[in-house]
């Protein structure tokens, strides 16, 4: 139904009442919203595809309500009339009576001005434009399709070239869904099934476990059994590593190995390494796993430490990872240690320095084929090369257009340069999309040419269905995940699998509240945690305290958690403990009247303590404003955050999120019980593993490269996010490198959807409003 009632008034859902969609629905958790034929509450569903309603909860039963929505003509016009009358009473406005200048009171504190505090679940702030609630987005170019005779064929005419090209260098233009890994598996069965190519003389690379694993056993259902063990085949690692522990087996032992850049922090500190570097000895823990991510960089581009000292930094990051390369170096090498990278440069150097051993490999190698070539750095190349000569029967199978790895020193140049590396290489280009549905190949198509260093390709889809893709504008990240999960629903109701559901993020702050509200709703997921929990950080556990001290004064871990925020030496702890104990008072009361405290510090501390005592009379989002401005928690954090680098806004990005997330609960207590049931669930994620088919995959699109689903949803496509704020930075210094690599990224994203593609701009992010991202503009309109 399109009508309820709210507070005796009545609500109706059309697009001039869209905006309040957030509000409304905050006000049906809280049961307020009442069914106007039987007054049971209601729950208000609002998705992505279809229009939004007003639904009984299931297991309700109502018996008016197959005439809800056909009621008498002049009864529905009387209540829109109403609801029209009363829509300035659903405002953010408070009553006269509490209005001062625009200020208003919470005890004897001013609310903050010019900030939006949810005081009622019932109230909309004031909306200039109406958001866009949904609408297709069509594609800039359109593609062709497949043509008809040539649907049934196993392999198309360029597949069965890139098969049959056997002898010299070949480049395989593969782009996303045109079944390279068929044409890798065909490759590699007809040299072994047609041209008698003995299976341990064929080295196929991949760069990841998965994808190497796939091919053995595509490859072993077409082989004789045992074939398929003798190929060389895995990822650029394993393969690299194995040649390392044949030849030097006492140099790399894998006890040895430092898997983690924190290992290798700890082993920097514990050491003594960093003794007689006092520039080493001040860098923070943040700062130098940046700087071991540089000196990685540097590594796969086989820039040695010789090679950096006298190069000019770029940022503080390179001139600390300057200083740190040749340390971090002499320490592993005292201490018979190894990373990663050392695996690609020991075997390389092996290679090159032992001309017998290298023309042993060169004689049993006969055939050598990489996949996703796009992501290979400088370090591997050289090593496949040095393999596949003098021969250079070398294959290489990969997309420039998702080269999206740059921050591991992967570069596309190297695919858009193997011609010239290889002057007498044929190219083949894999053009037929077999993934997606012809609306999603065309929006990925349209974007990516906009890049300019890039091959040249023509695209066409397999399949003739458009296929669904829409534009959404939510109010803010917190209702852009309700949608999403309304929309996930309603697919599962009308037969869609979950585990075929994918929810892809370009930055771990979009899945906070993904994560939440699929919680809230039952729906199974998989998660992959790659940092803290959001409510352990410690900005978000301090605001936590704070809220905890004011549901009960005596609360000492909280307390003593937020001592550092009050400026208060954990040495006067104890002393105010005994303190509250021998006055038997709260020990929050007792704190203002510790002696040991100069006068300035005692009145800040009563200030805090009196706020603290009126957030009990606030709701969550007016108590959290009261903590971070008039209880100073966020000039705290600003001071703490001065001299740090490591994302100087993150801090404030994590103070608007909680305040975000507080919106959605009327008071503090509420919100507290909830943040206690989400630190439940979130043990449940860490630990549960669902079947495939039975979980939504919520995960980074970096990670989602190579996977495919058939509906995909892509949050928070605005400015900042994605392209991303760094990304930014390097345009206005000049640069357009980074912003063609996002490019790729929302490439990757797109033509991960088989049938529906829904893509979320909220229009405000972590309290901030926002721009759409340009990338819109560039593949639909």
């Amino acid at each position: 139904m399109k009508h309820a009632f709210l507070d005796n008034k009545p609500i109706l859902l059309q697009p001039e009442t869209y905006n309040r969609i957030p509000f409304w629905r905050m006000a049906a958790r809280q049961d307020q919203v009442r069914c106007p034929a039987c007054a049971s509450p209601l729950r208000l569903i609002a998705g992505i595809s279809f229009e939004p309603y007003f639904a009984h909860p299931e297991g309700v039963s109502c018996p008016s309500s197959e005439q809800a929505d056909v009621l008498p003509p002049d009864w529905l016009q009387a209540q829109e009339e109403a609801a029209a009358a009363t829509a300035p009473l659903l405002e953010d406005k408070p009553a006269e009576e509490d209005v001062d200048d625009d200020t208003e009171m919470i005890g004897s504190f001013r609310l903050p001005q010019k900030r939006t505090i949810g005081s009622s679940v019932t109230v909309p702030p004031p909306t200039p434009k109406p958001p866009i609630f949904r609408k297709r987005l069509t594609p800039k170019k359109s593609i062709q399709h497949l043509a008809e005779q040539k649907r049934n064929e196993p392999l198309h005419p360029g597949q069965q070239r890139a098969v049959h090209t056997t002898d010299g260098p070949l480049l395989i233009l593969a782009g996303a869904g045109s079944g390279k890994t068929r044409v890798m598996t065909a490759r590699t069965a007809h040299l072994i099934q047609d041209l008698g190519v003995e299976p341990k003389k064929i080295m196929v690379v991949t760069f990841t476990t998965k994808a190497a694993e796939e091919i053995r056993q595509r490859i072993a259902r077409q082989l004789l059994p045992g074939q398929a063990r003798e190929l060389v085949a895995g990822t650029f690692h394993s393969i690299f590593y194995r040649m390392l522990l044949h030849h030097q087996p006492t140099l790399w032992d894998q006890q040895r190995l430092l898997k983690k850049e924190w290992q290798k922090w700890r082993l920097l500190r514990e050491t003594g390494a960093l003794l007689g570097h006092d520039d080493l000895l001040t860098l923070k823990e943040n700062e130098a796993l940046d700087a071991l991510g540089v000196i990685s960089r540097w590594k796969n581009e086989y820039i040695l430490p010789h090679d950096v000292a006298y190069r000019e930094p770029a940022n503080d990051t390179e001139r600390q990872a300057q200083q740190l390369y040749p340390v971090y170096e002499e320490a592993k090498k005292k201490h018979n240690w190894f990373d990663f990278d050392d695996m690609l440069i020991g075997c390389y150097e092996m290679l090159r320095e032992d001309a017998q051993l290298l023309r042993r490999y060169q004689e049993r190698i006969t055939h050598v084929m990489v996949d996703e070539f796009q992501d290979i750095n400088r370090i591997q190349y050289e090593t496949v090369k040095l393999l596949a000569a003098p021969q250079n029967n070398l294959c290489v199978i990969g997309d420039d257009d998702q080269s999206i790895y740059g921050f591991r020193g992967s570069d596309p140049q190297y695919i858009l340069g193997f011609t010239k590396d290889f002057p007498e290489a044929q190219t083949i280009t894999l053009e037929v999309n077999y993934r997606s549905h012809s609306s999603i190949v065309s929006l990925g198509y349209s974007l990516i040419g906009h890049n300019r260093e890039r091959w040249e390709k023509e695209c066409r889809s397999f399949h003739r269905e458009e296929g669904d893709t829409y534009l959404f504008e939510p109010e803010d990240e917190e209702e852009q995940a309700s949608r999403i999960v309304d929309e996930i629903i309603h697919r599962q109701e009308r037969g869609a699998i979950l585990g075929e559901c994918a929810i892809l993020f370009r930055t771990n702050e979009s899945a906070r509240p993904i994560l939440e509200r699929l919680s809230e709703a039952g729906i199974s997921f998989h998660y992959t945690q790659e940092e803290d929990s959001f409510y352990q950080r410690q900005t978000v556990r301090w605001t936590l305290q704070y809220l905890r001290l004011a549901m009960n004064p005596d609360d000492t871990d909280a307390l003593k958690e937020i001592l550092p925020t009050l400026y208060i030496s954990q040495e006067m702890w104890n002393a105010l403990r005994s303190q509250a104990i021998l006055e038997d008072l709260p020990i929050l009361h007792v704190l203002p009247q510790m002696t040991q405290l100069k006068p300035y510090q005692r009145k800040h501390l009563q200030a805090v303590a009196d706020i603290l005592t009126s957030c009990r009379e606030c709701s969550a989002a007016q108590a959290l404003e009261l903590i971070f401005e008039d209880g100073k928690l966020r000039e705290y954090l600003k001071k703490r955050a001065k001299n740090r680098e490591d994302g100087k806004d993150r801090w404030s990005d994590e103070l608007q999120q909680i305040l975000a997330a507080a919106k959605r609960h009327a008071t503090v207590p509420d919100f507290l019980h909830y943040i206690d049931q989400m630190a439940i669930r979130e043990k449940e994620w860490r630990t549960q593993r669902p079947l495939p088919d039975e979980a939504v995959h919520v995960l980074s699109i970096h990670r989602a490269k190579g996977l495919e689903y058939d509906h995909v949803f892509l949050p928070d496509l605005v400015e900042g996010a994605l392209p991303h704020e760094y990304t930014l930075d390097e345009l206005r210094k000049g640069g357009s490198a980074a912003l063609e690599e996002e490019r790729r990224l929302l490439y990757v994203a797109i033509t991960r959807a088989r049938h529906s593609l829904c893509i979320g701009i909220p229009r405000e992010r972590f309290g901030r409003k926002t721009r759409i991202s340009r990338f819109v503009a560039e593949m639909g309109r």
